[in-house]
């Protein structure tokens, strides 16, 4: 959540400098199975709302994965 927050929170930022929008690209490492990746978007799709709403900007973003693991 820190971390999805400090892109959230820098992508207002540069848009800002930029006068601009910016759409960060979130990608969620070592994911193995689909319901990792749905907890992991779900507390992301929370902090970007929590963001949204602390700013008053609005955020659109991507989230992906590379499922790399041995067991995927």
């Amino acid at each position: 959540e820190m971390q999805a927050r400090a892109i959230f929170e820098a992508a207002v930022e540069a848009g800002r400098k930029a006068g601009a929008l910016v759409v960060p690209e979130i990608m969620v490492p070592l994911v193995g199975l689909v319901k990792e990746l749905d907890y992991v978007k779900a507390r992301m799709d929370a902090v970007a709302k929590s963001v949204m709403e602390e700013t008053g900007v609005k955020i659109d973003y991507l989230t992906g994965t590379m499922i790399e693991l041995p067991r995927a």
